[in-house]
């Protein structure tokens, strides 16, 4: 019987290497617009939220300014994100963890959702749940 060689075994692992390195990157891109669209969708839900919330708000005679989004605590795990305005909570992650494609709570009014390039912030101001990161990446989401 005849064996391979140190050659051929060093060339076979080479071309499993880099074959690896092309999964490995395109893996990553995939994961990276999955969050992107996770995120995307979930903007349209809070967004439409904040507007049924606002026009409710009118219909009822009460003041349309909504003050919270929820009653979740300042970056903590596990929180209800949302809850006020859409029917269904939106689990948070915090600062230290950085949970990609997760949402963290930062301040009453602030939020931030992570993904693997950067993380991008929003805030509720004016009745209006506002991108407050670079300008390409908040054009992106709109």
């Amino acid at each position: 019987m005849k064996a391979f060689s140190l050659i051929e075994i060093i060339v076979v692992l080479l071309i499993v290497a880099i074959i690896t390195t092309f999964a490995m990157t395109k893996f990553n891109q995939v994961t990276n617009k999955t969050h992107l669209v996770t995120l995307k969708s979930q903007l349209a839900l809070i967004q439409s939220g904040i507007s049924k919330q606002k026009n409710k708000n009118i219909l009822l005679s009460n003041l349309p300014n909504i003050s919270s989004l929820d009653d979740a605590s300042i970056n903590v795990n596990n929180q209800e994100l949302f809850k006020k305005v859409i029917g269904f909570s939106i689990v948070s992650t915090n600062t230290s963890d950085r949970k990609l494609g997760s949402w963290a709570k930062v301040s009453q009014n602030s939020y931030i959702f992570y993904l693997e390039s950067n993380p991008i912030n929003f805030v509720l101001e004016n009745n209006s749940f506002v991108c407050k990161s670079q300008e390409d990446i908040c054009k992106e989401l709109n």
